[in-house]
């Protein structure tokens, strides 16, 4: 939402709002949607690791 409020300037790289935004899609894309993110911890929790 960040990003929405800075309106273009949140994807100038002069701005920290695009490095964060950037950084947090990367996450996103190495570690999984959110989605599969739920079903490995109620798996490990459910193993009770």
């Amino acid at each position: 939402e960040g990003v929405q409020i800075l309106g273009g300037y949140g994807y100038c790289r002069e701005y920290p709002m695009e490095r964060h935004m950037r950084d947090a899609k990367i996450c996103q894309i190495y570690e999984g949607t959110n989605e599969i993110m739920r079903l490995v911890i109620a798996r490990s929790l459910l193993r009770g690791k």
